[in-house]
């Protein structure tokens, strides 16, 4: 196997949930949030899904609420092995609208 880009970018938030990235197929994925920018009166939720089974839906795996300034600011969605894909998603629920850039590998 051998690690490969999967989505990388930024992110506004716009108070919905958010989708970071998705994968449909076996792997293995892991990745870092980054929450510098932010602040006091802020608060956002990620959240990783897992499908279970083949032709499955999305289930929630984890969830992790992040308020305020971060300090440290990355955010590591640690190596989750999956089966038949997956996600991770950011919603931003408090304060003035943010960016957030993201990076994801998976292994093939």
């Amino acid at each position: 196997m051998s690690l490969k880009p999967d989505a990388e970018g930024t992110l506004t938030a716009n108070g919905s949930e958010q989708t970071l990235t998705n994968i449909t197929a076996l792997t293995k994925l892991s990745g870092y949030v980054d929450l510098s920018q932010m602040q006091l009166g802020d608060s956002v939720v990620i959240r990783q899904y897992m499908v279970l089974k083949s032709g499955g839906s999305d289930r929630k795996y984890e969830e992790h609420a992040y308020s305020g300034a971060q300090d440290p600011p990355v955010v590591y969605v640690t190596t989750k092995v999956l089966a038949h894909g997956g996600k991770v998603t950011l919603q931003q629920t408090a304060g003035a609208y943010r960016t957030y850039d993201y990076s994801f590998v998976r292994e093939e």
